[in-house]
């Protein structure tokens, strides 16, 4: 398979949301790191302030398979109703946990990350993960503890 290697830079939740979603179905790694000064001043118009944290996102992609899916050539759209009809009669809550608990553990604890795949607000994210430690729930920790880089596994 041959890879193209992209850098995006923008702001937290965008850049890793476009990055997850170009790699999605494969067994790339997604590198989020803070962007340093020559890449804010790219990035930015001048004059202009961030609205949040603005980092750098390196990816490889099979830039062929990336832009089938962005022209809507989707092969994988029957996989969603036939994973759907496995939970008819399950409660929503618990299929709703089990689904943040899942993706939290496939960003390897980051929350940021987990919340973007999910396509909920990181204080939203947050607000589920306080009341399932409430219920005695055990959560993945946090691995945001002063790292600058941290690597988000992709591709589910």
């Amino acid at each position: 398979m041959m890879t193209t290697r992209l850098m995006l830079v923008g702001e937290l939740g965008d850049a890793v949301g476009l990055a997850t979603e170009m790699v999605r179905g494969s067994a790339a790694r997604i590198g989020v790191e803070t962007a340093g000064p020559a890449a804010l001043e790219a990035w930015a118009e001048p004059g202009e302030q961030p609205d949040g944290d603005v980092v750098v996102v390196d990816l490889a992609v099979n830039l062929k398979d990336v832009l089938a899916r962005l022209r809507g050539d989707r092969r994988d759209l029957q996989s969603v109703p036939a994973s759907v009809s496995g939970l008819v009669g399950q409660n929503i809550a618990d299929v709703e946990r089990e689904l943040i608990l899942q993706t939290l553990r496939h960003c390897s604890g980051n929350r940021s990350a987990a919340a973007v795949m999910l396509g909920i607000s990181v204080r939203t994210m947050r607000n589920k993960l306080r009341s399932f430690l409430a219920d005695g729930m055990a959560v993945t920790p946090s691995l945001a503890g002063g790292a600058v880089r941290h690597e988000i596994a992709a591709g589910a």
